[in-house]
């Protein structure tokens, strides 16, 4: 029976989120004219409908959008996507995450200073593309070790590495090593940024402890995915659920599943935490212990206190 609930110390919006939503909630409220978002604003498929219910366009392409103002998500988008955007007469809202913009400013002062730049993310995500189109001619793209170990020697090349913001930190570890040792002259940018590190150190810190970790996010979302697969190798039972519809009551049959550890991505919404907390507290009788993080319990006591 289901006794204790582990809540993750960091876990759901990051900063970036945030300021991407309300980049967009602010468009959508005060522009002329159509509003129209360039991908996801966020990789959360209620973010994403919230949006659509407010009438606020979706494509993904700029060539779908011929007035009105466009916004860029959060994870960013090439140079180029921007120039073909304001000559079409659109105004750019750009929502970037600042730490994504962080590695455009990386890589382009880099090229200049002559290095060519090896990018160990996936090459199919709007945050790699973006990245790619600010020195298209000086980046390659690797998505696993293994590409990265059999690209060339290069010895006569200067030569950067940039990760995606939301790797996998342990892994990257063992990339930056390896690479290091194939390319002694690389200088490695750790660009993982630091919600990134600080949801996975959480989840590294939890997952030892319950028998069952559910990380809340959509099957879109890069670092959810990450936070459940990490869940996984170390308790055996991680799973990603997109809200509390997703929990099968049969997960609790098995008797020996008395503790659930809770963590969520960095696009999803406080809301969809609280209510697996709370079907969860229902599966159990009302009988389970919800044991939030050391820091949350000490803001609470401080509030209660004033």
């Amino acid at each position: 029976m289901l006794k204790k609930i582990h809540i993750a110390s960091h876990h759901g919006f990051c900063m970036g989120v945030k300021r991407a939503i309300q980049f967009a909630e602010d468009t959508a409220e005060n522009a002329q004219g159509r509003v129209t978002i360039l991908n996801e604003i966020v990789h959360n498929e209620h973010v994403v409908e919230k949006f659509k219910q407010r009438g606020v366009g979706q494509v993904k392409s700029v060539e779908d959008v011929d007035e009105g103002t466009l916004i860029i998500s959060a994870h960013g988008i090439a140079p180029d996507v921007i120039a073909r955007a304001e000559s079409k007469g659109l105004t750019v809202v750009d929502a970037t995450c600042p730490l994504v913009t962080n590695i455009y400013d990386i890589i382009v002062d880099a090229v200049k200073d002559g290095y060519n730049i090896i990018h160990y993310g996936n090459p199919h995500h709007e945050e790699t593309r973006g990245i790619v189109g600010y020195a298209p001619e000086h980046i390659t793209c690797a998505a696993s070790e293994e590409e990265l170990l059999a690209l060339p020697e290069w010895k006569d090349r200067k030569l950067g590495l940039t990760v995606q913001t939301t790797a996998h930190i342990e892994d990257f570890a063992i990339v930056e090593k390896k690479a290091l040792q194939k390319w002694p002259h690389l200088k490695v940018f750790n660009t993982i940024c630091n919600a990134t590190t600080k949801r996975q150190s959480a989840i590294l810190e939890l997952a030892p402890k319950v028998d069952m970790v559910l990380v809340v996010g959509s099957n879109s979302s890069a670092n959810s995915h990450r936070l459940a697969a990490i869940s996984n190798d170390i308790c055996g039972n991680g799973k990603l659920i997109g809200s509390a519809d997703d929990i099968d009551k049969l997960w609790f049959d098995d008797e020996s599943i008395e503790s659930v550890g809770i963590s969520a991505g960095a696009s999803t919404p406080d809301f969809l935490v609280e209510d697996v907390i709370k079907k969860l507290v229902a599966l159990s009788g009302g009988q389970a212990e919800v044991i939030q993080p050391i820091s949350k319990r000490m803001k609470k006591n401080s509030q209660s206190v004033r």
